[in-house]
């Protein structure tokens, strides 16, 4: 008892005042509790009673803006400092990069749970990445279609020619409408008569 330890209780050793001090000032700072409770060597359960009973849960605290010295190999902060801040910039297959390197670092921290949610993380954005490979490809053959078809004279699909199959240039239809040109100097047949004017 000398050394600043309380009595056990049913055979469990309480951590002295002191280690809860050092668990609350790294919580605060922004350790998370499974860290800080490996750390200091108690239990998360501990650590997130006390916190809660005591008041100094990250969400008993009042809102600070973010801190700007986060880990400078963060992925996500040289992400966003690449794009300039302009998060529209950043595609999905950036950010499954930035969920694979934080799902690395909580591999080798052994954080199972954490590595579970960055895995979750990055294969739906690995999903998002193909879905707009996909949609590109898709859009970029239908321009090269489009592209290459002699417009308006030639139809996409065969099945909608409906009789233009002898309309195949301008040429041709220049062709046409000088067979079947009007002679401004004949009359016109009257209507419904059915009988020509010659």
């Amino acid at each position: 008892m000398d050394q600043g330890l309380t009595a056990p209780t049913r055979g469990v050793r309480i951590a002295p005042e002191a280690v809860w001090k050092e668990v609350r000032a790294d919580y605060l700072a922004g350790l998370s509790g499974p860290d800080c409770a490996r750390r200091h060597g108690v239990s998360l359960s501990a650590l997130r009673v006390r916190a809660a009973r005591e008041g100094w849960r990250r969400a008993d605290q009042p809102w600070l803006p973010p801190v700007a010295d986060r880990d400078p190999w963060d992925e996500g902060r040289i992400l966003v400092e690449r794009v300039g801040g302009d998060l529209h910039q950043i595609e999905p297959g950036d950010l499954a990069r930035v969920a694979w390197g934080r799902l690395t670092r909580a591999v080798i921290r052994g954080d199972a749970g954490e590595v579970l949610r960055w895995h979750k993380v990055q294969a739906l954005m690995l999903d998002e990445a193909d879905e707009l490979e996909r949609f590109i490809e898709e859009e970029q053959a239908r321009a090269f279609e489009r592209d290459e078809q002699p417009w308006p004279y030639a139809p996409t699909h065969p099945d909608d020619r409906d009789g233009m199959d002898s309309v195949d240039s301008m040429d041709s239809v220049d062709s046409l409408h000088s067979l079947h040109a009007v002679d401004a100097s004949d009359p016109a047949p009257p209507s419904g008569s059915g009988e020509s004017p010659h």
